[in-house]
């Protein structure tokens, strides 16, 4: 790992995905075996996009079976540092089957209670003398990266981000509410609250905070984050474009609206990737903002969370930071 560059921890599940292989219907029941997760995708394209400017850890737990080494394996292929990938003698990788109906709609079955990553703050409470956890100039999470933690690991994790916030680390957050993870909203809102408690910088979308918090609007987002003195904001609103909040001061930002829309499953996580590749690169967050929806509006032009590498690299010639 070249320390001379920035470095950015992204903690968060890799899950064994089976969706249906191109040509086939649900009825051939022929399905394709890849790997997701919301925080894996967003790091790959942070990679993908700073190259050889900073470098990406991935915090997660895996197993040592077959799919946890393929999973390993293809971090390694996307250039994603692995001295944070735990491997769990006791847990495997969680599992998610899609199935898409009649009308194009897709819906998602789930095997992930004994998952590996559930782990990970245990392996981590014992890994702290880490030189990775050294010069660490920004950590990313999400709501589902502490969804499936128990309450006790929560805390631990806590702690952590203290340490790593005192010393100088920016801590970012993306809500990203699924709400089959957590057993109630208090739950989930006294969890939240914590995490935007340590935030520098947040990436919000209207639609959780409609079911969370019960904003209509951007404004009322920005306005509900207020409370926690957070620096930087970023409001997802799909076609509606992106409220920024920086220091205080509120702006708009358009996006252009997509025509040949084939697959939405990581537009968010997409859009974060871009976003911080391009703060890691010192771009201004309205740069940046800008760059991650033209990254965005590519990847859901294509089918699958992981855009393939060598057409993603093509259309990024056409988006300059």
């Amino acid at each position: 790992m070249n320390t001379n560059i920035a470095n950015i921890i992204v903690m968060g599940e890799c899950m064994v995905e089976f969706g249906h292989a191109a040509g086939c219907s649900d009825s051939d029941n022929l399905y394709k075996k890849s790997f997701a997760g919301d925080v894996f995708n967003t790091g790959i394209y942070i990679k993908r996009c700073v190259k050889d400017q900073a470098n990406v850890n991935f915090l997660t737990a895996i197993g040592t079976d077959e799919n946890s080494n393929e999973m390993l394996a293809m971090m390694e292929k996307e250039s994603l540092e692995t001295s944070l990938v735990y491997q769990s003698t006791s847990a495997k990788m969680g599992l998610y089957l899609i199935n898409v109906d009649s009308e194009g709609e897709r819906s998602f079955s789930y095997w992930r209670e004994t998952s590996a990553a559930k782990q990970v703050v245990r392996f981590l409470s014992d890994d702290l003398a880490n030189p990775a956890f050294e010069n660490v100039d920004s950590f990313f999470f999400s709501g589902i990266s502490i969804a499936i933690l128990s309450e006790g690991d929560r805390q631990k994790l806590w702690r952590f981000i203290v340490k790593l916030k005192a010393a100088g680390t920016k801590i970012i957050f993306d809500p990203n509410y699924r709400p089959m993870l957590w057993s109630t909203l208090n739950e989930t809102r006294a969890a939240y609250a914590a995490a935007f408690e340590l935030a520098d910088i947040a990436l919000p979308g209207v639609d959780d905070h409609m079911v969370l918090y019960n904003a209509k609007n951007a404004e009322d987002v920005a306005t509900f984050l207020e409370q926690f003195a957070i620096d930087e904001i970023i409001i997802k609103n799909g076609s509606q474009g992106m409220l920024l909040s920086v220091d205080g001061k509120r702006s708009y930002i358009d996006v252009d609206p997509v025509e040949n829309v084939v697959d939405t499953t990581s537009a968010g996580d997409a859009f974060n990737g871009a976003y911080l590749s391009a703060r890691l690169l010192r771009k201004s967050a309205e740069q940046s903002a800008n760059f991650a929806a033209k990254v965005s509006a590519c990847v859901i032009q294509h089918k699958g969370a992981i855009v393939d590498e060598t057409v993603f690299s093509q259309q990024l010639i056409d988006y300059p930071m």
